[in-house]
Parts: C-alpha cells; sequence; structure tokens
C-alpha cells in the first residue's frame, strides 16, 4: 500500500511538473530539473521529447533533448554536462521560436518572461542593471544586476539568463527610431547601464532565455 502511494504521489508530480509553465531558477524549468537525465526525461515525457542537436551560438551544436518541438510556445532544449549520468547544463527556453510564433508561455513566480520590458525589469531590480550592446553573437544579454533585487531572485543558486533587444519595424530598424550616432553608441561588445538615455528610449524587451543549473 505504501508502495502504491508513493508511485501515485510521483506520476501526480510529473504530471504537475508537465502540465506547469513555471521557471524556478536553480530548480527547474517544468519538468527539466537539476535531477533530470536524457533516460528519465524520455521515460516521463514520452514523444514530447526528441533527441537532437541543439544549437549553442556561433553556428555550433550540441547533442541534446528538444521537449515539446512542435509547440513553439512551450519549446525546450536541453544541453549536458559532462556528469556520469549526465544532468542539465542549460535550458533554452522557447527554443527556436521565430516571430511572429505564439507568445512564450514560459515565466518565473513574479512574471518575467518573454517580453518583459527593460524598464519593469528595473522596476522589479529596485535599480539598473548591466547588459551587452548589440551587433554580435551575445548583444543584449544582461551580464549583472548589480546586486538588486534580481540578482537574488533570478541568479541565486543557478542564472536564468535574459537576453533583451528593441522592438523593430520591417525594414528592422529600431522602434522608436533612433538618430545614426545613437545607434552607434549601444552596439558592439561593451557593457550598457539600464540608465543609458537611449536604452531607456528604446525600452528593450526579453526576446530570450535560458536556465544554466548548478553544478553538484
Amino acid at each position: 500500500m505504501a508502495l502504491r502511494r508513493q508511485l501515485f504521489a510521483t506520476l501526480f508530480l510529473v504530471m504537475l511538473l508537465k502540465a506547469d509553465d513555471l521557471i524556478v531558477p536553480g530548480v527547474r524549468v517544468g519538468p527539466v530539473s537539476r535531477a533530470s537525465t536524457e533516460r528519465s526525461l524520455l521515460a516521463s515525457l514520452g514523444k514530447a521529447a526528441v533527441k537532437e542537436d541543439v544549437a549553442i551560438g556561433e553556428g555550433m551544436t550540441e547533442p541534446g533533448l528538444v521537449i515539446y518541438k512542435n509547440d513553439p510556445a512551450r519549446r525546450l532544449a536541453v544541453i549536458w554536462n559532462d556528469e556520469k549520468p549526465a544532468h542539465p547544463a542549460t535550458v533554452f527556453i522557447c527554443y527556436d521560436a521565430l516571430e511572429p510564433a505564439p507568445p512564450c508561455r514560459w515565466h518565473t513566480a513574479g512574471g518575467i518572461g518573454m517580453g518583459t520590458p527593460l524598464k519593469e525589469l528595473e522596476r522589479r531590480n529596485g535599480g539598473p542593471f548591466e547588459m551587452t550592446g548589440w551587433g554580435f553573437d551575445l548583444g543584449g544579454n544582461i551580464v549583472s544586476f548589480g546586486g538588486g533585487n534580481l540578482e537574488r531572485e533570478l541568479r541565486g543558486t543557478g542564472a536564468l539568463g535574459l537576453t533583451l533587444y528593441p522592438r523593430t519595424n520591417q525594414q528592422g530598424e529600431y522602434v522608436p527610431k533612433i538618430a545614426d550616432e545613437e545607434f552607434n553608441a549601444v552596439q558592439g561588445d561593451q557593457i550598457l547601464k539600464s540608465s543609458d538615455p537611449i536604452l531607456q528610449k528604446l525600452n528593450p524587451r526579453v526576446i530570450g532565455m535560458s536556465l544554466d543549473f548548478p553544478r553538484k
């Protein structure tokens, strides 16, 4: 009887994790936790998980697992660490979802997710944060919350990476329109403060999320 209750509890937990859309930094993204393995995810998710090479940037890929592949609003891509057995190293959230696409459903308990604007992140952080300029592979990545509220909330025991980008028009120009010298000032491999007047004008929003799990 005790074994049956434990089995039911385990099945209920698996179904709960599969059903929600919650990111818990350092803990899990939906069904993917620090303790997951390829075998456990394939067993629990069935056809919703497939082995596939995952793009990691600069034209490079790594063997991984893609979950909810046919649902761009929930698609996750997992790459592995070098432990034996391997556990998730990074989960790319709403992986390879190109606009226009259904709104990404994943979010933190505090409501941070795709589309959250810079000014809202500043408000929740209690002050400005630092990010990279655009125009290169790591452009728009938040690199530090400067010890603010979001440093603890999103980067306590595992970092939730956020990438910001401005809205653009059909010609690919930033919206609202900015002068050429303003455009050049926020480009390239440099660190920018979110309080920069140009960034405040553009108010870029979150267009990319990834969760890095800590190693044991």
